[in-house]
C-alpha cells in the first residue's frame, strides 16, 4: 500500500471467525530521485515484494492455509512464508448464476460466486488450476463464518493510522 509517496505493507491473521490471531507491519519505506534511477521500473515491484513481503514473510508465526491480499495489490502476488497468496474485490451488481460458481477470466484470475456474499474477483499467486480450486474452495468455506472482505479493510485503516495523519496525533 502507499500512503503519501511511503509504501507499507501490514498482514494480519484471524481466525475462521475474523478475530485477529496475529498482526505484523513494516515501517513506511520512502524511496528517492536516486531508487527511482537505478531501479527504474521495477522499483515499485522491488519494493512491495522483496523490501515488504519478504521481510513481513520472515516475522509472521501464525500461518494461515493462504494469504488474502487487496485487488489492487495483485502484481505483486507471489508466495507468503512458503504459502500461495491471492487478491480479492468484491463483484457487487453481477447477476448471480448459481452459488459456487467459477469462472475463469484469466489463467490466473476468476470470478466466484459466494454462497452469503458477493461475488468475488480472485487473482492466484499460482497458474495451477487444482491449486486455485483448492484456494477457492477454503475462500468459500471461510466466507461461511465470516466477511472475507473487511480484514482487508482493517489492515488499511491500521496502516493508514501507523503512516498517515493519525500518527501526528499518537
Amino acid at each position: 500500500m502507499t500512503i503519501d509517496k511511503k509504501h507499507m505493507g501490514g498482514v494480519l491473521v484471524t481466525n475462521q471467525l475474523g478475530v485477529p490471531v496475529e498482526f505484523k507491519y513494516t515501517e513506511p519505506v520512502t524511496t528517492t530521485r536516486l531508487h527511482s534511477i537505478l531501479y527504474g521500473a521495477s522499483l515499485e515491484r522491488y519494493i512491495h515484494e522483496t523490501v515488504i513481503r519478504d521481510r513481513l514473510s520472515k516475522e509472521i508465526r501464525a500461518l494461515p492455509d493462504f494469504f488474502i491480499a487487496p485487488y489492487a495489490e495483485k502484481e505483486f502476488l507471489g508466495t507468503m512464508a512458503g504459502k500461495e497468496m491471492m487478491a480479492i474485490q468484491s463483484m457487487a451488481g453481477l447477476p448471480r448464476e448459481s452459488t459456487g460458481t467459477f469462472t475463469r477470466i484469466k489463467e490466473r484470475e476468476v470470478i466466484v460466486e459466494l454462497e452469503d456474499g458477493p461475488s468475488l474477483r480472485i487473482c492466484f499467486s499460482s497458474p495451477d488450476d487444482a491449486v486455485q480450486r483448492n484456494m477457492t474452495t477454503w475462500l468459500q468455506e471461510l466466507s461461511r463464518s465470516m466477511d472475507i472482505l473487511e480484514p482487508i479493510e482493517r489492515v488499511s485503516n491500521a496502516l493508514n493510522l501507523l503512516c498517515g495523519e493519525e500518527k501526528k496525533a499518537l
